[in-house]
């Protein structure tokens, strides 16, 4: 059923009794090398009401991808998240609320869409949700990386009512309008791209910043919520490609090796 504009986007915040917390923005700022992503997603909502609010919070993420930290900021007070087994985290979550403190929970209700619930919002305060997730990129057949991000989400087919048994869980209303909201970027490609080529993306408009070491992509002005934002780069060179990335974790030091195939037409491939 449509509602307004104003009272959806797709990814809300919104209370027991109805109450709306309006999508102030949307920021992505992600770097991508190597056939992987890590994108922070930062969301602002606004409590306007006189009261504190215990709120659920429903956002769309990658289904390939993998949440590797949230954090929400609420006035002058950052909390970080912590991760806990589905039922021990539930119990922490509704003692917390109990106390009167501000605590958030987040869980998975689909393979693209998350659930938060933040207990104890103050009235008239800002609230800044971030997820940080991994993510594995599209390997396209000519020789590209795509990157694809989803900005919304889109209803779903539920059959007839109590067949699905948490159709709550991923119902979401349907604007007649455009929203008001938007979504900013910030992507860093760290990979070689050919040369004579920079990234391009066939979902919107973008900037493109040459760099030492990556190129610089943005939008020129901030998007709608109502589409996935795609962003692709060739890499695949007459001959296949390595890449090499090591972290160090206390002792140990970890590293990523990446194989890129030669482009189409390249030729049969030769080892040395």
């Amino acid at each position: 059923m449509p509602t307004a504009a104003h009272e959806s986007s797709g990814c809300r915040l919104a209370t027991t009794e109805g109450q709306i917390l309006p999508l102030e923005e949307v920021m992505l700022s992600a770097e991508a090398r190597g056939g992987l992503a890590r994108v922070t997603v930062r969301q602002t909502f606004r409590n306007t009401y006189a009261e504190p609010l215990a709120v659920t919070y429903q956002l769309p993420l990658p289904s390939d991808s993998a949440v590797s930290g949230f954090a929400f900021t609420i006035g002058d007070r950052k909390v970080i998240g912590e991760i806990d087994r589905r039922e021990d985290a539930r119990v922490r979550f509704d003692q917390a609320v109990l106390e009167g403190r501000t605590a958030a929970l987040v869980e998975q209700a689909r393979s693209s869409v998350f659930t938060q619930e933040l207990g104890n919002i103050p009235p008239g305060t800002d609230v800044v949700c971030e997820i940080a997730i991994d993510q594995r990129l599209r390997w396209l057949e000519e020789g590209a990386w795509e990157w694809r991000f989803p900005t919304v989400v889109g209803p779903r087919y539920l059959g007839a009512p109590g067949r699905v048994p948490d159709a709550d869980a991923v119902t979401v209303d349907v604007a007649d309008a455009p929203l008001p909201a938007r979504c900013g970027l910030s992507l860093a490609v760290r990979d070689a791209v050919v040369a004579g080529h920079r990234p391009e993306s066939p979902s919107h408009p973008v900037q493109v910043e040459a760099a030492l070491g990556r190129f610089d992509v943005g939008l020129p002005e901030r998007a709608r919520l109502d589409r996935d934002v795609v962003v692709r780069w060739p890499v695949a060179e007459l001959e296949a490609g390595l890449s090499v990335q090591t972290a160090l974790r206390g002792d140990a030091l970890y590293g990523l090796l990446t194989l890129v195939p030669p482009r189409p037409g390249a030729g049969q491939f030769r080892t040395r």
